[in-house]
């Protein structure tokens, strides 16, 4: 039998910790004393007290260990969690890479426009625009999910449509909203003839009339000129059409990223 403080030299589990095990029955000690409340531990709980010393240095949560210590019975159930937990990571890993990306543009950003003063934010503020939209022939993939996945459908409509593409690709946007999941997103492309292809949706899209304004810079800073343009459709009573469309003029390539502060799209919305 192993005191407590013996059986957390072993185990390298602190005693706040087995104290802690042991209330929410995931190490029960094999006696306590009743006059000390002093807990002591027979030698067979080391080798439990070791994998609750693993699972803890793994990263698993307390209620994590607790359903592990209560479920597993042979070593393909433990690693069942395991791969659970390693998935688990890998995502916020790549939620944290994402982060850190927005991050650098943000600062790469705020030292652009220190070092350029006001030149974009005057060249946005001017180039609103009313156009009539010809009618065009294009190809399209509708999907739900999240914006920058329209990336991935433009390199499918790009294969399949190969050299028939001609102009910009760009992106209508049927939500009134913005939508972290779920957004409802056409990448499109226009094309000199019609194209037949699994998956692909090749038909007239109608124009009409229109505003437009040019944003220069990364994506992350479009809702700015989104509100130039609803402003300006307040202004003059324009009711404005869904769905609304992006045309990237200047953007990252299929394989290289580029310079986000060079990017340039155009916004354009139809009205009655």
């Amino acid at each position: 039998m192993l005191s407590i403080g013996e059986f957390s030299k072993v185990t390298q589990l602190t005693i706040k910790a087995l104290r802690l095990y042991h209330e929410k029955g995931i190490l029960i000690p094999t006696k306590v004393d009743l006059d000390s409340n002093y807990r002591y531990y027979k030698t067979g709980s080391i080798e439990k007290g070791l994998i609750i010393k693993r699972l803890k240095d793994m990263g698993f949560s307390l209620n994590e260990i607790s359903v592990i210590i209560r479920d597993c019975s042979d070593d393909s159930d433990l690693m069942r969690h395991v791969e659970e937990k390693l998935k688990e990571i890998n995502r916020t890993i790549s939620e944290f890479e994402e982060l850190r990306n927005s991050l650098s543009v943000f600062l790469d950003n705020m030292d652009r426009k220190e070092k350029e003063g006001d030149k974009m934010k005057s060249f946005q503020e001017v180039n609103i625009e009313r156009e009539i939209i010809p009618d065009v022939l294009m190809c399209g993939i509708r999907f739900k999910g999240q914006y920058h996945e329209v990336g991935v459908r433009f390199g499918t409509l790009f294969r399949k449509c190969g050299r028939f593409v001609q102009g910009k690709p760009f992106s209508m946007y049927y939500d009134g909203e913005y939508k972290e999941e779920g957004a409802d997103i056409e990448a499109c492309v226009t094309v000199k003839k019609p194209v037949t292809a699994d998956g692909i949706d090749c038909r007239e899209l109608k124009g009409g009339k229109a505003v437009t304004i040019l944003h220069a810079g990364p994506y992350e800073e479009i809702g700015r000129s989104y509100a130039r343009l609803y402003e300006f459709c307040r202004e003059n009573n324009l009711k404005v059409i869904l769905p609304g469309r992006e045309y990237y003029l200047k953007g990252p390539g299929m394989i290289f990223r580029g310079n986000p502060a060079k990017y340039i799209t155009k916004i354009v919305m139809l009205y009655e």
